[in-house]
């Protein structure tokens, strides 16, 4: 059984199964609030400053927040052979896809402010995210499982998931009401799971078994700085740094003969960090019910190992840039529109043919709704249009084409006791 059978399949894991990002890492879909507006660096007003801009909670309105929501992923991740890459009679089928979506992610925070004091803490998904079923196998797995000239690909699936979960605490001081500075830290609990499937009598006299599969865990920390300055009320300026998290994979449960051969082994150890992060936004209440604004996000790549199982990889660095409005329609409606556009540090020789980390371009929309004082609730919209590349195989000599397309929906709720 060739070697390039299990490269090609455990490479997925450079790139975790992400139901959405803006880094190749980094999650950027927080909470609810980052789909009815992606422009979030900015926030002073909602307690989901505790991930976008954690020195704004200095300036939240004095009380205990508590807020909770969950995001659905309805997705199609795609690899296919362009026309006249690969000849006809050798691979019949020439697209392969995933439509696996999402329907658990969940976050919650906390905050208390009073007086000139914030103290706050969080759940969520900081990476990967969901799990992608190739039915069919992929591109990159059809190649080495090909028969004998002229026939088709043996029959096999690729299934693969990644979950990376996350906490984090953190202080905040506002001095005078005109600047905050914040500090934070981050817990990450990552998991990897894979596991490729051959119906083939070859196959399974070389493996012992029709599958191979593994599973990996990580646990990393990290940490979090803001600050926010408002050189008059209506203004606001914020920057934001997250520090590197070293997330060190250790592999689990492998199982095929033909996985040890080629070190993947229960033990072994690999990474695939969470980069550094620059997070700034500008915030300007125009008029009393229209705030605007503006956030950047520049995520260091190329400062982390971003590796699989069997190799290393290598990314540039990635940026989004967004910005979006909140109309208050009334006291007790707020509507929210915003676009951010994400540029990938990929080449045409790195990048995921399982999980493809694409340029995109997303619009966001929704609403905010109080039916009661002190209760919001929220819906938001998010559709990310996302830009094919082309991508090189087996040592550049076939290229394949990469595509998705995600539409997500969230719900939320935010409760806050005035004490």
């Amino acid at each position: 059984m060739k070697r390039s059978i299990i490269v090609a399949a455990l490479v997925a894991a450079v790139v975790g199964a992400a139901a959405f990002a803006n880094g190749v890492e980094n999650k950027t879909n927080m909470n609810p609030g980052y789909l009815r507006n992606p422009s979030r660096n900015a926030e002073t007003k909602r307690p989901e400053a505790v991930f976008y801009n954690i020195a704004g909670t200095g300036f939240l309105e004095d009380g205990l927040y508590f807020d909770a929501g969950n995001q659905f992923v309805f997705k199609k991740y795609t690899n296919s052979f362009p026309a006249n890459a690969v000849p006809p009679d050798i691979v019949d089928k020439k697209d392969f896809s995933d439509k696996t979506a999402v329907w658990l992610y969940p976050n919650v925070d906390i905050v208390y402010k009073h007086g000139p004091f914030a103290v706050f803490g969080n759940f969520g998904i900081y990476a990967g995210g969901g799990k992608l079923s190739y039915k069919d196998g992929t591109t990159v797995t059809s190649i080495p499982l090909l028969g004998l000239p002229g026939s088709q690909p043996k029959d096999h699936s690729l299934d693969i998931s990644s979950m990376t979960y996350g906490e984090q605490i953190g202080f905040t001081y506002c001095l005078k009401n005109f600047i905050s500075f914040s500090g934070a830290l981050r817990l990450l609990q990552a998991t990897q799971t894979m596991e490729l499937k051959v119906d083939d009598a070859v196959f399974i006299g070389a493996n012992g078994g029709n599958k191979i599969s593994y599973d990996a865990s990580a646990f990393g920390v990290g940490g979090v700085f803001g600050i926010d300055v408002r050189p008059f009320p209506a203004l606001t300026l914020s920057t934001q740094f997250q520090l590197h998290s070293d997330m060190k994979y250790e592999v689990k449960n492998a199982k095929g003969n033909v996985a040890s051969t080629i070190g993947v082994v229960n033990g072994k150890k690999f990474h695939t960090d969470l980069p550094a992060a620059l997070n700034m936004g500008a915030g300007y209440q125009v008029l009393k019910p229209l705030y605007v604004s503006a956030s950047f996000n520049y995520y260091f790549n190329s400062f982390a190992q971003l590796n699989s199982v069997l190799g290393k990889s290598d990314y540039k660095d990635s940026w989004e840039l967004a910005t979006g409005a909140d109309y208050d329609i009334n006291d007790k409606v707020t509507a929210s529109l915003g676009l951010s556009y994400g540029n990938q540090g990929t080449k045409k020789a790195v990048n995921s043919a399982f999980s493809p980390v694409l340029d995109s371009l997303a619009i966001g929309t929704g609403v905010e709704y109080r039916p009661i004082d002190n209760l919001t609730l929220t819906l938001g919209l998010l559709y990310i249009q996302y830009f094919k590349q082309d991508y090189y195989i087996k040592d550049g000599a076939v290229k394949t084409e990469l595509n998705k397309q995600i539409f997500m929906t969230s719900i939320g709720a935010t409760y806050r006791l005035p004490i």
